[in-house]
């Protein structure tokens, strides 16, 4: 048994009133502190090429970037994006291995080559040949930030991640510099996690990154532990950090690696771990767990709405060396249910609600420690 643990208690809500082109279950978004003065949330309309940026204050679309227009190298291919701020937006356009940066008239001023010139993709496989070359790609809860001058973001390594080989990778996340285009990888697996093979969903690595303390808070898929780093990804904290009545993720086995069905099963009703969040204004940190979704239905697993989960978010202490401090479960309901895209602001943890009655309207639940 767990000591009494504190709640999260629910303070506040925002809610945003999506145009017909943007759906609550975009796969690329990023919360914006201040945008021309204003807390935005942006989305990608990958189609469109277009970004658009709502109001947290009103739920109002502020602004459209059509960023495509009149670009030949952006109306096709540009998945992942960040805005740094109104000037300078990063857009990936991973299979060609670039990523632009454009400014606020939509002109491409820098491109960052994520294919070494001594690399080239293999004609079988349309993969690299080398197995050092990654695809840039930060969807998802992945990262990409500005740190310095200094580029971090996370990588798909050039690996079958059926396979225990794939687990000694380095480059789930890579540094690249802006003055001499020098591309470093800097993170790979625990050695607790090494050698076994544990699939495309479970070898995800998560991010959050602290200005103030120049540290990052790290979570892995697979792993019930965390991780506090420097920027040379020396680890300086590891500590538990997994729910009550928690399971242990199994790696593959080798039925599971050979059998599409036994290998989905093996997703669909683990225990998977999530997004982390660092809270500056707290000084706490947050973890994401989604439980096992053993009514999943196996053609529907590509709809975000349908593969979601019930989860369970954790806060932990480092003034009180990592020690858990509140646990909540959000479970999926008829009517509605939480995904793990979350930020944090001075209000609190802001968690995503999909309301299953009123799709043209995307809630974010704001919750605080007591």
């Amino acid at each position: 048994m767990e000591e009494s643990l504190g709640v999260f208690r629910q303070v506040n809500t925002y809610h945003l009133d999506l145009d017909r082109f943007t759906s609550p279950t975009e796969d690329h978004y990023q919360y914006v502190p201040d945008w021309k003065g204003e807390e935005a949330y942006a989305f990608h309309i990958e189609a469109k090429g277009q970004i658009k940026l709502y109001s947290l204050a009103s739920g109002a679309l502020l602004e459209t970037l059509p960023y495509a227009l009149n670009q030949p190298n952006l109306q096709y291919g540009v998945q992942d994006f960040y805005i740094l701020n109104e000037d300078s937006i990063f857009l990936n356009r991973r299979r060609a291995y670039k990523v632009y940066l454009i400014d606020s008239q939509f002109e491409i001023i820098r491109t960052l080559n994520f294919m070494p010139e001594d690399d080239e993709i293999d004609k079988n496989t349309g993969w690299p040949k080398s197995k050092d070359t990654f695809l840039p790609v930060w969807n998802r809860n992945r990262f990409f930030r500005k740190i310095g001058e200094e580029i971090f973001l996370t990588g798909a390594p050039n690996f079958d991640s059926r396979f225990a080989d794939a687990t000694y990778t380095k480059t789930l996340l890579n540094s690249y510099s802006l003055a001499t285009k020098k591309i470093i990888p800097v993170l790979g697996y625990p050695e607790r996690i090494q050698g076994k093979a544990w699939g495309e969903f479970f070898d995800m690595v998560f991010l959050d990154y602290s200005p103030e303390g120049d540290f990052f808070v790290i979570s892995y898929a697979a792993d019930e532990q965390a991780y506090v780093a420097d920027r040379s990804m020396h680890v300086v904290h590891a500590f538990d950090a997994y729910p009550l009545d928690f399971k242990k993720v199994p790696p593959l086995s080798k039925k599971e690696v050979e059998n599409n069905d036994a290998y989905r099963a093996h997703w669909q009703e683990n225990n998977i771990f999530g997004p982390i969040h660092w809270d500056p204004y707290r000084n706490l940190i947050y973890r994401i767990m989604e439980e096992p979704n053993e009514d999943y239905i196996p053609n529907l697993l590509r709809d975000p709405i349908q593969r979601a989960r019930n989860m369970v978010v954790m806060a932990f202490d480092p003034k009180q060396n990592y020690k858990k401090v509140a646990e909540m479960r959000l479970k999926k309901t008829a009517k509605g249910l939480f995904l793990d895209r979350c930020f944090v602001n001075e209000k609190g943890l802001n968690i995503t609600y999909v309301d299953l009655e009123n799709e043209d309207k995307l809630y974010f639940k704001t919750f605080l420690v007591e």
